[in-house]
């Protein structure tokens, strides 16, 4: 019979009826079994769903033959179904604490939005190096849970770079004020008014005037569901099943050869090798690179190394892109903010969708160019 643990599980909506049946305290043990072994007409997910339960089943067979169906499957068919949205995290905490994972499908399960924070409380102080690069590039968890930065650090094997995110994390964020890193509508996204500025502004540095007509072009933030909708709107391309058939191998080729399409799908892959390879092609364009900076679903690994790539960075829209996205780390995006136009550090100064040191400086940034400067007081005589 299933544990408590499945028990326990939320239902996810859509779940095959059958799940439920074989899992209750009446299944037979024929068809418990026949589930452990995989012999039922189930969809993937419900499927592992059923069989991890059923390794706590009371009859050794049964549990027997659900652990080795487990075993049985591979990292490429697993992979798919860990970056599903709907994956279970049930399954994301089975396959994630069974030391299986590697590459792709291990970067899909920690990356996912529901692994529970039990997972990677459990990873996090034995976890090898590949696994701790992964967790500790995903900030908004650590900022949510102290603990776990507590844990990543108690980890030997963690180098010397992700002790210094942890420490900038610690810094600026963590017992702070929450941010909030999904962007806001554009209503609640408006530049807030702030009644002590004067309306005379002194005019902003010579690059800041010559780019607030670039301002007008540069790319807004995308809201939730803009970028929700440009993500299915990918997924329903052949380019996007293509590459759903290919291995890591054959996506860091597309990578450097494929069109521009291709490589928006691919500037989002799990695997930071082809993210990465993205930004070597000889085939990239301004206005990609651009696209690229303006996204939040991209691993941070991209968003600094545009930012570190000088002959992008010069270009307004990139850094003003750099500036606006919640991905990019704070102390990247802070080396921006003075190229900024008058107008958009108004904008930054005010969108709270971005963290708290940025829109200070924004602030301070904002205040010194536009506050009248105080005439010298004449000596009297």
């Amino acid at each position: 019979m299933p544990g408590p643990e499945v028990a326990s599980a939320p239902p996810r909506a859509g779940r095959h009826p059958l799940v439920e049946t074989i899992l209750g305290p009446t299944a037979p043990e024929q068809v418990r079994l026949a589930a452990a072994r995989g012999a039922l007409p189930l969809p993937p997910q419900d499927l592992l769903f059923v069989q991890i339960g059923l390794l706590q089943d009371a009859s050794a067979a049964v549990a027997q033959a659900a652990g080795e169906s487990l075993l049985s499957i591979t990292l490429e068919s697993l992979e798919p179904l860990l970056r599903d949205p709907a994956c279970d995290p049930l399954l994301l905490d089975h396959f994630t604490r069974s030391g299986r994972l590697t590459g792709a499908a291990l970067e899909a399960a920690i990356a996912h939005p529901a692994i529970p924070e039990a997972t990677l409380e459990a990873l996090a102080p034995a976890a090898n190096e590949e696994t701790l690069n992964l967790i500790v590039t995903n900030e908004v968890r650590i900022i949510r849970n102290p603990l776990l930065l507590e844990l990543l650090r108690s980890n030997p094997s963690l180098n010397t770079d992700n002790r210094r995110r942890l420490a900038e994390l610690e810094r600026d964020f963590v017992g702070k004020d929450p941010i909030v890193v999904r962007q806001a509508p554009a209503a609640e996204a408006a530049p807030v008014a702030y009644p002590e500025l004067g309306e005379e502004a002194a005019p902003p540095p010579e690059e800041g005037e010559a780019a607030e007509a670039e301002a007008q072009q540069a790319l807004a933030p995308l809201t939730p569901d803009q970028e929700q909708e440009l993500e299915e709107s990918l997924r329903r391309t052949p380019a996007f099943q293509k590459i759903m058939k290919m291995n890591v191998a054959e996506r860091v080729q597309l990578a450097m050869k494929g069109s521009a399409e291709e490589r928006a799908i691919l500037i989002r892959d799990t695997a930071r090798m082809v993210s990465q390879q993205v930004l070597r092609s000889p085939k990239l364009s301004e206005n990609e690179i651009a696209g690229f900076a303006n996204m939040r679903n991209v691993h941070e690994d991209v968003l600094r190394v545009i930012a570190g790539h000088r002959d992008w960075t010069k270009t307004y829209t990139v850094a003003h892109a750099l500036v606006r996205n919640p991905k990019t780390p704070p102390g990247v995006s802070l080396q921006f903010l003075p190229r900024l136009g008058t107008r958009d550090l108004k904008i930054v100064a005010g969108d709270k969708n971005i963290p708290e040191v940025l829109r200070r400086q924004a602030r301070n940034l904002f205040l010194a160019r536009t506050q009248p400067k105080k005439k010298p007081m004449k000596k009297a005589h």
